[in-house]
């Protein structure tokens, strides 16, 4: 059995817990089919009801709802899919209806084959604890070398665990999982953002980008072609687009740091700053798009409280 076939396999057994009766749905768009492949030849062996769906990037991005029923009826539903399905209306609808969901957007082979190393269950304590950490939390302050610092407040707000064990009907994960998150109290989040992966970056772009955020928006946008790229793409979504709507720490100790956000946000010693959509994590904006901004070696508090200093966990 290969790395992939054994992350395959835990997918399958472990976060999922898939059972011989139950319906389960794959959507895989390109290039993402070949991973979707090794996942559903994976479910033949597992269940009766394998589905595998092949879609456009169009589809996913415009016309999911198009799916949505079938999406509904299923008992679980993995998505391989560029773009993400998190932030869709036809993904909450299969959750209410007792669908379990994973998604793995534009995810790296290497990416892939790291769940396969993953201790879900020590992922899964050091989440929850933060979690609740976040829940009974009144301010956040954020700072790290690359220049950011933030001011985040949480007050009565409800933290969210992303575990990557998706046992119950309704349970929703991305993976790699990995972090605890929370939407911040609307048009108080304050300070500077140096994002060092995500939002649009590219990497070979030697100019910072630079997010300086007021009253829980993002005001200005500075940097090279990363900036000039981010700019336009909020543009096309209005100003809901730049709303601060989630803060995220990454608990997962087996994520490595790859220049992609959907990892690098899991990776213990990151934290990470999303704008856009938050239905998902208890807000109230719902613009269909998200963006996550990763920053590296961050230092945190809560209330005074130290949490990561320069990367590393010092939570006693």
């Amino acid at each position: 059995m290969t790395k992939k076939e054994r992350a395959a396999h835990i997918i399958i057994t472990k976060c999922l817990e898939v059972k011989k009766d139950e319906s389960v749905l794959i959507l895989a768009t390109d290039p993402l089919l070949e991973t979707a492949q090794i996942l559903h030849q994976t479910i033949l062996r597992r269940t009766q009801y394998p589905f595998l769906l092949h879609l456009s990037e169009q589809m996913v991005r415009n016309g999911l709802e198009k799916i949505s029923r079938f999406m509904c009826d299923m008992n679980v539903i993995i998505a391989v899919t560029s773009p993400s399905i998190s932030h869709t209306n036809a993904r909450r609808d299969a959750n209410k209806n007792g669908a379990r969901i994973v998604s793995l957007p534009n995810i790296l082979p290497a990416t892939f084959a790291r769940i396969a190393d993953t201790d879900f269950k020590k992922n899964a304590q050091l989440s929850n604890k933060l979690c609740d950490i976040l829940t009974i939390g009144k301010e956040v302050f954020v700072s790290a070398p690359n220049g950011t610092e933030l001011y985040i407040p949480i007050k009565n707000k409800q933290g969210y665990s992303d575990t990557g064990l998706i046992h119950s009907p309704g349970q929703f994960s991305n993976l790699p999982a990995g972090e605890a998150s929370i939407a911040p109290v609307d048009e108080h989040v304050s300070g500077k953002l140096v994002v060092d992966s995500g939002m649009e970056r590219d990497s070979e772009d030697l100019e910072p980008l630079v997010l300086i955020i007021k009253n829980g928006r993002v005001a200005r946008i500075t940097g090279g072609l990363s900036a000039q790229s981010l700019r336009q793409k909020l543009s096309i979504y209005g100003p809901q687009a730049r709303q601060v709507g989630e803060f995220g720490i990454g608990t997962n100790q087996y994520a490595k740091l790859c220049g992609y956000s959907l990892e690098d946000e899991k990776v213990l010693g990151t934290i990470h700053i999303g704008i856009g959509n938050n239905i998902s994590f208890g807000g109230s904006n719902t613009v269909p798009i998200h963006l996550d901004g990763v920053v590296y070696q961050a230092s945190v508090e809560i209330d005074g409280r130290k949490i990561l200093e320069n990367g590393r966990l010092v939570l006693n």
